[in-house]
């Protein structure tokens, strides 16, 4: 081999870029974002990357190599991200559409003094209840008796609520805000209720404005049709907390 000829080999050979190799880490450990919010941070580092890479591969004569893996990390990045955000945006939609209809069905229930349905939507201990204590508490009349008399007390409960008799008294209710709830109530929706528009409500003294906190919560529940056989997972909206409750 002659002299020229490897110092011509010596000017084709060109490392690696280093940014790139991280860049194209980075773009598959974008995936993790479709986990959570929190770490969408990854395909914005992962895109910084790649970009950073794409411009140390290609500065002058001696530029490094690894253009293609750089574009393979822009390409993971961009696309993870976006599948992302679009995931949780659609679930935000579809979680602020239930629990926005979960609200105006409680609150029709309410209106059509359906306490049994209305006492459903809610979820237990939303209530402070009094234990009813019987002297022989094997007895299934004693038990049935004990889980009425809870229940009964519970919707009275209900419906001395100040918020509750504020929305009984509404006809028609406008939903101004729905936003996650904060840390003591993480996992829940909190709906903000403008009831200000009544004009059927007899006490000033009732708020104008209800708000509600929902959770929603998964269980099973037998299969409807002709030719439904076993149980199916049912998504069920429950209201934890109305305020204001005094």
């Amino acid at each position: 081999m002659s002299v020229s000829q490897a110092e011509d080999r010596i000017e084709e050979y060109r490392p690696i870029s280093t940014l790139a190799v991280f860049a194209v880490v980075a773009g598959c450990c974008s995936v993790l974002a479709l986990m959570s919010q929190v770490l969408w941070v990854i395909p914005i580092l992962a895109g910084g990357l790649s970009i950073a890479a794409i411009r140390d591969t290609a500065v002058g004569r001696s530029h490094k190599a690894g253009r293609g893996i750089a574009l393979i990390g822009l390409a993971l990045s961009v696309g993870f991200g976006v599948q992302s955000f679009t995931v949780f945006s659609v679930n935000a939609w579809i979680d602020h559409s239930r629990a926005r209809e979960t609200v105006v069905q409680w609150h029709q229930a309410i209106r059509a003094g359906e306490w049994d349905v209305v006492h459903g939507f809610c979820a237990p201990g939303l209530l402070p209840s009094e234990e009813v204590e019987f002297d022989d508490p094997d007895h299934d009349g004693h038990q049935h008796d004990s889980v009425e008399s809870r229940k009964l007390s519970e919707i009275k409960a209900l419906q001395e609520l100040p918020a509750v008799r504020s929305l009984a008294a509404c006809n028609k209710i406008t939903i101004s805000d729905i936003v996650r709830g904060d840390q003591q109530f993480q996992g829940s929706l909190h709906v903000t209720v403008d009831v200000n528009e009544c004009k059927q409500n007899p006490e000033d003294a009732l708020p104008l404005t209800v708000d509600l906190w929902l959770n929603q919560k998964t269980q099973e529940e037998p299969e409807v049709g002709k030719d439904a056989a076993g149980f199916q997972n049912v998504e069920i909206w429950q209201i934890i907390r109305v305020d204001p409750s005094e």
